[in-house]
């Protein structure tokens, strides 16, 4: 049986991504915005961090384009009109 209090941090740091990653999806479903562009560019954000950390560079190629095409929508939430 696997000891879930004893995990290392980036166990736990994966775990958290993908449910906010989730939580992004369920959002953008029940069409909330911009809470859901938020999300899911903070969880596309964790995910090409954690692709650094496991030096897996499809993942990191595929996330990063995908949290720069999420970050107009997030700077347009924060300035509108800009």
């Amino acid at each position: 049986m696997i000891d879930w209090i004893r995990q290392p941090w980036t166990f736990w740091f994966e775990w958290s991504i993908t449910a906010i990653l989730i939580a992004g999806a369920v959002l953008t479903s029940m069409n909330i915005y911009p809470a859901n562009i938020w999300f899911l560019f903070a969880a596309n954000l964790g995910w090409a961090v954690q692709a650094i950390m496991w030096r897996k560079w499809s993942l990191l190629t595929v996330q990063t384009v995908i949290t720069v095409i999420y970050l107009p929508p997030v700077l347009q939430s924060v300035w509108p009109g800009a």
